[in-house]
């Protein structure tokens, strides 16, 4: 293997690790800080219908969709810097705390009732950013100001209370930044020691393979480890998700290998397809899985490596 090969798996095996680190500190959960905070309104996250985000340069929605495996959020994106129609992507783990967040509303201050004729001072005259959230059965509409003086925290109003807030930075961040920080960066939500089985197609042929308690591979009803097939699991434990854009049609798209997961009950835990395009001048693989539900680019020097173990995989 080439030293630039080398160095190019290394940094994307360290992006992987990275953005585990990251989505592990943004997960949904209320901390002693946002405890703190002033209740503006609480609701369940599940009852969040839309949240939009609307400036002169972006319009970003995020919507509630259901489909034969459940709900999940979906994000559509148009901006003025990108020409096209909208970009549409499968929503993240950072999407879903910010629907959280959002629908039990927590504030750094709460300003009280803000008359017209105070609004300027905040930026809130003539606001050029508002966040839209549609619940099931109302509406809430929180119009953005001014910065807070030495912070990214936000003035906002909330137009049919007319009550002024400062709104902490990370509530509006993700909505300006849209798909970087919004969408599905995940392939599964589960990880390799959960699962207790998989099934693996590539070619025409199967392979089933059981996980056993010590954490290892080994084909059913024998105790012989398959230190071969583990470290095939492990390159396909390091696949990571490129970007969603500029997608092929299905019919360029060569399947290479669909993976079934299941736990010790034998119900399915998710899926993961991937496909190369032949045809590509760069970055040819693709993934598919119960967490995207749609195509994604792969990081290519990682696919490279699933690839490359295929042919001894039987």
């Amino acid at each position: 293997m080439s030293r630039a090969r080398r160095l190019g798996i290394q940094a994307a095996a360290l992006a992987v690790a990275a953005l585990w680190a990251y989505l592990t500190w943004t997960r949904p959960e209320v901390g002693a800080v946002e405890r703190d905070r002033f209740l503006v309104w609480e609701r369940d996250a599940a009852e969040v219908l839309s949240v939009r985000y609307v400036s002169p340069e972006k319009d970003v929605r995020v919507e509630r969709r259901t489909d034969a495996a459940g709900a999940f959020l979906w994000g559509i994106e148009t901006s003025a810097d990108v020409g096209g129609g909208p970009r549409e992507y499968p929503v993240g783990t950072a999407g879903e705390t910010l629907v959280g967040r959002l629908a039990s509303l927590r504030v750094i201050r709460d300003l009280g009732r803000m008359p017209a004729g105070e609004r300027k001072q905040y930026g809130l005259g003539d606001p050029r950013e508002r966040i839209e959230l549609e619940f099931r059965d109302e509406t809430k509409e929180l119009l953005l100001g001014d910065s807070v003086y030495g912070s990214d925290a936000r003035y906002a109003l909330d137009s049919s209370a007319e009550a002024g807030y400062v709104l902490a930075g990370e509530m509006v961040r993700p909505l300006r930044t849209g798909e970087g920080a919004l969408r599905e960066r995940w392939i599964h939500e589960f990880r390799e020691r959960a699962v207790a089985r998989v099934r693996v197609s590539a070619g025409g042929r199967e392979r089933v393979m059981v996980h056993t308690e010590e954490g290892e591979w080994t084909t059913p009803g024998s105790q012989e480890p398959d230190p071969g097939f583990a470290n095939f699991v492990q390159r396909v434990e390091q696949l990571a998700i490129g970007r969603y854009d500029d997608l092929p049609a299905a019919e360029d798209l060569a399947p290479l290998l669909r993976i079934d997961y299941f736990d010790d009950d034998g119900d399915a835990m998710g899926f993961l397809e991937m496909f190369r395009h032949d045809g590509a001048e760069r970055d040819p693989y693709y993934l598919r899985s119960e967490r995207t539900r749609i195509l994604a680019r792969a990081l290519t020097a990682l696919a490279d490596r699933v690839a490359e173990g295929l042919p001894d995989l039987f």
